[in-house]
């Protein structure tokens, strides 16, 4: 297949790859999107802060939306061909679905490596971003929230009152807080005196209470506790209200590549399964490889002619995916019950992806319907149906 024809395909799946992502990353986010905005307007976050959050929310999610996004490209690429009668003149000419496969293939590997890149190394860099912005936003707000001889209730679930506020090092004089964060138990805090404290490790905010007494009610008992105390320290939760970050990466979704790698090492060094760590680093290879599978299985699904190309794009990329993700979802909970091999479990639906696209594209090289014959019957049997009513 020559240059010029090999450059029209590639632009023309190229064209609706990135039309997919854009809409894709929309109604993926545009509730992210609402929930950012409201930062903005109703809780006093300057805008730079919030445009960060959101740029560091979509890696996120593209390591999904980039597959359903080629899946989509290659649907509509190949499904507007079909009705232009575009691939009849292609094979009439004597070229080949498998010829006209390689840009297809050339780009689902591109797809691929660019999904395992933003998987393994641009996502966990985008988490660590996203706590380190929450916890800058934290310390200005918490400062900024509590004023004196007002009740402050931009903490989730606490109220907090005091009486004054010395200008030289923030100390707070005649503290009342009312925690309400738990449903089984109210607590009430007096203290002579507070202060802000910010851990810089953990990237939290604490409100330190200095010489008080603590009034707590258990709901479930209906009884009340008094604790006398010298200093308490109490969390500022208004991560609550932006994102929920985790203060630490401790969870293997949430480490860079070479924390990944370290800790199954030492897990499997001192005996443990490390079970996580392993779905997780196969977990990338699953999906940026499913990239170049959904090549092989978008080209057979679009060579048809249908009425509305966007319709059926959309449909059977929806289709399609969520299959495969319901597959995935049942593989790694099977591989984390500890039945059988885990790296095989978790290869497992890219296996069946792999399959069943060979298979639909053997059958639509040879221009015979690709579907099983039992599913051809039911269909017909069905059309019956409907022309008999």
């Amino acid at each position: 297949m020559g240059k010029i024809l090999s450059r029209y395909l590639i632009v023309e799946v190229t064209k609706a790859f990135l039309s997919g992502i854009a809409v894709f990353v929309f109604l993926v986010l545009v509730q992210r999107m609402i929930e950012l905005v409201d930062l903005i307007f109703a809780r006093g976050v300057p805008g730079t802060k919030v445009a960060a959050l959101f740029a560091y929310t979509v890696p996120g999610f593209l390591e999904i939306i980039l597959p359903m996004a080629f899946l989509l490209s290659v649907v509509i690429g190949f499904s507007r061909m079909a009705n232009d009668g575009e691939l009849v003149a292609l094979r009439a000419s004597g070229i080949s679905l498998y010829q006209m496969l390689r840009p297809v293939i050339l780009l689902g590997a591109l797809t691929g490596i660019v999904t395992f890149l933003i998987s393994a190394h641009v996502r966990p860099w985008a988490g660590h971003q996203i706590r380190k912005t929450l916890y800058e936003i934290t310390k200005v707000r918490a400062t900024a929230a509590i004023q004196p001889r007002v009740f402050n209730d931009e903490f989730g679930g606490m109220v907090i009152y005091v009486e004054g506020i010395q200008d030289e090092g923030g100390l707070l004089s005649g503290v009342m807080l009312a925690d309400e964060r738990d449903s089984y138990r109210r607590t009430t805090s007096f203290a002579t005196s507070g202060q802000l404290i910010s851990d810089e490790e953990n990237q939290r905010v604490y409100l330190m209470l200095v010489d008080g007494t603590s009034l707590g009610f258990h709901a479930d008992q209906e009884s009340y506790d008094k604790t006398d105390f010298n200093t308490l320290e109490v969390g500022l939760d208004l991560e609550r209200d932006l994102m929920t970050p985790s203060p630490l990466a401790s969870k293997p979704r949430e480490m860079s590549w070479r924390q990944l790698l370290d800790t199954r090492d030492r897990l499997l060094a001192a005996g443990e399964t490390a079970v996580d760590e392993r779905i997780e680093i196969h977990g990338k290879f699953v999906i940026a490889t499913a990239s170049f599978l959904l090549a092989i299985v978008g080209v057979p699904l679009g060579m048809r002619r249908t009425r509305s190309v966007h319709v059926h794009g959309f449909s059977v990329t929806v289709a399609v995916v969520l299959i495969y993700y319901l597959m995935l979802s049942g593989a790694v909970t099977l591989a984390r019950s500890g039945i059988g091999n885990v790296e095989l479990i978790v290869w497992a639906p890219d296996i069946v992806l792999g399959t069943a696209g060979l298979w639909m594209l053997v059958r639509a090289g040879r221009e015979r319907w690709m579907y099983p014959p039992l599913l051809v019957t039911a269909a017909r049997a069905l059309r019956r149906s409907r022309e008999a009513d």
